[in-house]
């Protein structure tokens, strides 16, 4: 069997109890066309099986751990690991997701092919814990479209599956406010002038599950987004408009989440209702 390429990419994962998920990302990473230069998972004072699973994988030669004694948060694990990358380009991953075989391959080449780009993401495929495909996103390609969004206090870009010039990654540090840290960060970038892009095709699964952050949205999560939109870009969101967008997106999660089918299409139908640029925007997609 020939020895894989490796890509000068450093992976950085977030784990806190996703013991039962670690074995399916890890294999992930292990299918992947091209092998990546570090592996860098930070376990967040996990309590479950994951130091075990981990365990499992000691050989591999790119795969370094980062235990922290006791639970400190999200955005600590993450800046943990920006302390600790080292590579060309640096590639966020969550532990109950999986990756696209070529993903790696792809976004590193797409970087490399264009300099002038900072941040890439590309589109998801949502599937659920039966492995059964919920839906698909259509995030905007490109930088001027993606800008706008976080101008709006919307994402351009699905925080997990960026990769990131790690001399602009590691310029930053995630701000200690929860949930709400990925818009911030990414919202920063953007007012700086980074520069950024998605792919079309969709080279990350995430898998919707009770346990995810995608399926516990709070209202605070909303109001701190628009927070964050109002100090960085100096705009005004009222309280109306925070109070629709939750709902949108509450709607839009139901849908995501629902085992009846007739549930499911009535939260859609309330999710397209609230916010009608959405579906506009999937019909005439850039």
């Amino acid at each position: 069997m020939s020895k894989k390429l490796k890509a000068d990419v450093c992976v950085i994962v977030p784990n806190y109890n996703n013991g039962r998920y670690l074995d399916e990302f890890l294999q992930s990473v292990l299918n992947s066309t091209v092998e990546p230069s570090m592996l860098l998972i930070v376990d967040d004072g996990s309590t479950d099986n994951s130091a075990e699973v981990l365990a499992k994988y000691s050989s591999l030669s790119y795969l370094k751990v980062i235990y922290l004694k006791t639970n400190q948060g999200l955005t600590s694990a993450l800046n943990t690991a920006l302390d600790h990358a080292q590579a060309k380009y640096i590639m966020r991953a969550d532990p109950d997701d999986i990756l696209h075989p070529r993903k790696i391959e792809l976004q590193y080449d797409f970087l490399e092919l264009h300099p002038e780009i900072d941040i890439l993401g590309c589109n998801v495929l949502y599937f659920n814990n039966l492995q059964k495909k919920i839906n698909s996103s259509n995030f905007p390609l490109l930088h001027k479209h993606i800008v706008n969004a976080y101008r709006k206090g919307e994402h351009g870009v699905q925080h997990p599956t960026m990769m990131i010039k790690s001399e602009v990654y590691q310029s930053y540090r995630y701000q200690p406010l929860f949930p709400g840290e990925d818009y911030e960060i990414l919202a920063r970038m953007a007012n700086d002038g980074r520069r950024f892009a998605n792919q079309k095709e969709k080279l990350y699964y995430m898998r919707v599950h009770s346990g995810s952050s995608t399926s516990n949205l709070r209202y605070s999560g909303i109001e701190n987004t628009f927070m964050f939109r109002d100090r960085i870009f100096g705009t005004t969101t009222s309280k109306l408009r925070k109070k629709i967008y939750y709902y949108h997106i509450s709607c839009y999660r139901r849908y995501q989440i629902s085992p009846n089918l007739f549930k499911r299409w009535l939260s859609m139908l309330c999710a397209v209702f609230l916010h009608p640029s959405k579906l506009f925007k999937r019909i005439f997609s850039y």
